[in-house]
């Protein structure tokens, strides 16, 4: 289960780059709207917030559920 402080922090930063809120832990990123230049704004809002990911996070893990989890247990990037 992943840290609410870390769900929160990336739903933020989702919210902020899509312009819309995001209720759904398990909504794929991209059916809300985001590509891959969304997603890179993404990856680089959080390293810059401090949340250690590598720029292709959202790609490899589309929900905030995976990609919280993954940030929190990095060893799940290589897993995707």
């Amino acid at each position: 289960m992943s840290d609410i402080s870390t769900i929160e922090a990336l739903r933020t930063i989702w919210e902020e780059v899509l312009g819309a809120p995001v209720d759904d832990l398990d909504a794929d990123f991209f059916d809300l709207g985001g590509d891959s230049l969304l997603a890179l704004a993404i990856s680089t809002r959080a390293i810059e917030s401090g949340l250690d990911m590598p720029r292709s996070a959202v790609l490899r893990r589309s929900t905030l559920r995976q990609l919280a989890e993954a940030v929190e247990d990095p060893q799940l990037f290589d897993r995707a």
